[in-house]
């Protein structure tokens, strides 16, 4: 019922709301949050704030799906285009790559499911987080195996596997001062990110991809 009170007010203050609880949530973990603060750097009261969401938990996951909602809808749009799966798996990198660039609160709170604290949180919540993105990578790698783009012999599970976590470990490089650093470690110093993007599509080809 808080919910449906919330989605009546005008969007730009329930954006307002969210991008507020998001920075805190993101900045100082789940637990750590305070939502009287969240509601204060809102300009609503404590009780305007409760008549939103009935639990501090309540407005994490309503931030959280905020903050995955877009790039849900980006993954899910890139799977349903026609050709090379291969030129799709490089937009989808680029456009995480576009979006921790420019939400890197959002992705951080993201990253923070994680952590051990939120690990009941994760074992009632990960399936459904993750279903959308799963569900998106599965369509372009069997799309790519019908239009001969893709062996046959994969398998089609590890390799959907292998495609999310690289794209995680890729996108949360980018917000993760110790995940860039191991990433700079393991190549050097070599490749920015956008290099990084070209050597994974150009990996995925050669592992995954048929001579097509």
């Amino acid at each position: 019922m808080s919910r449906d009170t919330f989605t009546r007010i005008p969007s730009e203050k329930q954006r307002h709301i969210l991008d507020i609880a998001m920075r805190e949530f993101a900045g100082n973990g789940f637990h750590k949050a305070n939502i009287n603060t969240i509601a204060a750097k809102a300009g609503i009261s404590i009780g305007a704030m409760y008549k939103y969401f009935s639990s501090k938990e309540d407005l994490f996951l309503e931030t959280l799906r905020l903050g995955t909602g877009f790039l849900n809808d980006t993954y899910s749009a890139v799977s349903r285009e026609p050709g090379d799966p291969f030129v799709k798996i490089r937009s989808v990198f680029t456009r995480a790559l576009d979006y921790a660039r420019e939400h890197p609160h959002a992705l951080k709170l993201y990253l923070s499911l994680i952590s051990s604290g939120m690990d009941d949180f994760a074992a009632r919540y990960a399936h459904t987080i993750e279903e959308v993105g799963h569900t998106s990578l599965k369509k372009i790698v069997q799309d790519g195996v019908r239009d001969g783009y893709i062996r046959e012999d994969l398998d089609m599970d590890a390799a959907i596997l292998f495609l999310d976590n690289h794209l995680m470990m890729f996108a949360f490089s980018q917000i993760s001062q110790y995940l860039k650093t191991r990433q700079e470690t393991f190549l050097e110093g070599r490749l920015g990110a956008d290099r990084i993007i070209d050597e994974t599509v150009r990996l995925c080809r050669r592992v995954f991809g048929t001579d097509r």
